[in-house]
């Protein structure tokens, strides 16, 4: 009886052996497996910013021109290559969101779910992604021939003179900024949402079409710019004029000086009591 126990001891540790040299290479498998997977994963992520590469290349100059370009509308001539380019646009994003969490912070704007940095840039780059997806599906409609990098570098650039107006009207708190903004709005915002317009409408082949296009990129442009102003700006100029019209309140309250008849007399008093 005590060879037959030692018997089945060592049979059920050579089988339990064999078990833990089977799990051995199961677990490195599963381990090699998700080690190769995150590596093709990390690869899929570098190729695809690998694509985006040639659209953040700029020179400094170019730059600029476009800058300017995007203030000067012209039609477009039937072969001018629309270059798609998006490193502009994004600075000119950021630069917008800069001047938005200025404005939240002048006006004491508060945020419950988030940050003023983390609103700001997702007003500012859920405009100018969901405003482009949106013109993009119009285009597509249309039978606009614009691609929608076409469409990114184009919408982004336009904002440029919405940094413009908002950088010119944040800063100066008098009491015609409602009139410079009015002016602004028309003269500049309007000038980029005509370029960006005649651009677009050059690229669509039906009359028709062209005028609903047309009509539909200026409205967003303009309204988008109006929505900016009138939500933080206006609050951050009542807190300018209101700390203003305090301090001068309380300049103008007269100043009663003690003379020694009247300490005498609010000596006595106090002794009364």
């Amino acid at each position: 009886m005590p060879t037959n126990n030692n018997n089945n001891n060592n049979d059920n540790n050579n089988q339990h052996s064999i078990s833990l040299e089977g799990a051995i290479p199961s677990v490195t498998s599963i381990v090699w497996s998700a080690g190769r997977t995150r590596a093709q994963e990390a690869i899929n992520v570098y190729a695809n910013l690998d694509l985006l590469r040639p659209y953040f290349d700029v020179e400094p100059k170019e730059l600029v021109q476009r800058l300017l370009h995007s203030l000067t509308p012209r039609w477009p001539s039937p072969d001018e290559n629309i270059k798609p380019e998006l490193y502009g646009p994004a600075m000119i994003v950021f630069t917008l969101a800069a001047i938005l969490i200025y404005q939240m912070k002048l006006s004491s704007h508060s945020v419950q779910d988030g940050t003023l940095i983390g609103t700001s840039f997702l007003i500012c780059f859920g405009y100018w992604i969901g405003s482009s997806f949106a013109i993009s599906s119009m285009s597509f409609v249309c039978n606009t021939h614009l691609t929608l990098m076409q469409i990114l570098s184009i919408n982004g650039y336009a904002l440029f003179s919405h940094n413009v107006v908002l950088l010119i009207a944040t800063f100066i708190h008098t009491g015609h900024d409602h009139l410079l903004f009015y002016g602004l709005w028309l003269i500049v915002g309007g000038l980029a949402a005509v370029r960006m317009m005649l651009l677009i409408m050059a690229r669509t082949i039906n009359p028709r079409y062209r005028i609903l296009l047309g009509l539909f990129v200026v409205a967003i442009h303009m309204f988008f710019l109006l929505y900016l102003h009138f939500a933080y700006h206006e609050l951050a100029e009542t807190v300018s004029h209101a700390l203003n019209n305090e301090a001068t309140i309380s300049m103008d309250l007269p100043v009663k000086s003690l003379t020694p008849q009247s300490a005498n007399a609010a000596v006595k008093s106090n002794g009364n009591f």
